[in-house]
């Protein structure tokens, strides 16, 4: 069976994915609302281990997902954020003690293996969709709704669903192939290295058992806490667009919440949220350039002897008319 027989059940199993991983059993999108919507007593001390379990699963496990389901073409750049997170969350746990992680890596990739077996050959680009502006502002639809009614936890948990959907609607239109020079800038790549800090008192908190035991599918959200801020320096350094664009506001959004629970568990308080903020905010622009300069040549770097129709008008320009 050809690649476009099997491209809409691919694009149905992309969004199933999705799901799971921003509602159910994953809870991306439910996690990150936590400390969003005024959280209870029970959930207050442990609003940081909420919200990077949410950011996690929601931004940079569901969102690829959900490029693939708007446009099978991205899916390179998708699938590829998807191993990395899937590969950092298994080795935080094992460094953690907590091997039962691996099943998560095992997980994610077996959903990348499947798609990508399906959409193998598969080169049609999707075309942007009157659905697809549907499908992102339906969510703030209902946001506003359970606003006027007064439901604060339905209505953060709808306007994280509303982000994700919005941020993939936007993303799916950017498949174009990684150019191998662009890297992150070395200012910005040092200015990580705190990251990978904060990684390692993570996982030393769950080799401690540090309170709150928070507890999701029987995981600890510890060692995802760790794995957050070792993905976030691996995608934005990866330089592709859309790894670098959903890993800066991954860290701007961690930025925020450190900044709103600065004494809280798993917090690095408010001058750290604050640096986090701000290299979210630098590494934000770096994708959103990257993508220009790709859109700029069609998504190709010209060479001199290159004569496509991508370039070719360039050399057309430069040659000069045989003598008569």
């Amino acid at each position: 069976m050809n690649a476009s027989r099997l491209a809409w059940p691919a694009r149905a199993l992309a969004l199933c994915f999705a799901i799971g991983a921003a509602v159910y059993p994953g809870f991306g999108t439910v996690d990150l609302a936590v400390p969003i919507a005024a959280p209870s007593p029970a959930f207050v001390q442990a609003s940081m281990l909420e919200g990077g379990w949410g950011l996690v699963f929601s931004l940079l496990v569901a969102v690829p997902f959900l490029v693939v389901f708007l446009n099978p073409a991205a899916r390179a750049a998708a699938f590829g954020e998807v191993i990395v997170v899937g590969t950092v969350i298994g080795l935080t746990g094992v460094l953690a003690g907590q091997p039962a992680f691996l099943a998560v890596t095992a997980i994610l990739g077996l959903c990348v293996g499947v798609l990508a077996a399906m959409l193998r050959g598969w080169t049609t680009a999707g075309r942007p969709r009157t659905w697809h502006l549907v499908l992102a502002v339906a969510p703030f639809a209902g946001t506003a709704a359970a606003t006027v009614l007064g439901e604060a936890a339905m209505a953060a948990w709808l306007g994280g669903v509303g982000a994700v959907v919005a941020l993939a609607v936007v993303l799916s239109r950017w498949g174009a192939a990684p150019d191998p020079r662009s890297r992150l800038p070395l200012a910005l790549a040092a200015a990580a290295l705190p990251w990978i800090w904060y990684a390692a008192d993570m996982i030393r908190a769950a080799e401690e058992g540090r309170e709150p035991m928070e507890i999701t599918v029987g995981l600890n959200h510890w060692p995802v806490q760790a794995a957050l801020g070792i993905t976030l320096v691996a995608l934005a350094a990866w330089g592709h667009p859309i790894p670098a664009v959903t890993s800066g506001i991954a860290s701007m959004s961690f930025g925020a919440l450190a900044m709103g629970y600065p004494d809280h568990s798993a917090s690095p308080g408010t001058s750290w949220g604050v640096a986090a903020l701000i290299w979210g905010l630098a590494v934000l622009p770096w994708g959103f350039l990257r993508r220009r300069a790709r859109s700029a040549s069609g998504g190709r770097r010209c060479r001199s002897n290159d004569r496509s129709d991508v370039c070719g008008t360039r050399f057309r320009r430069a040659e000069v008319p045989p003598p008569v």
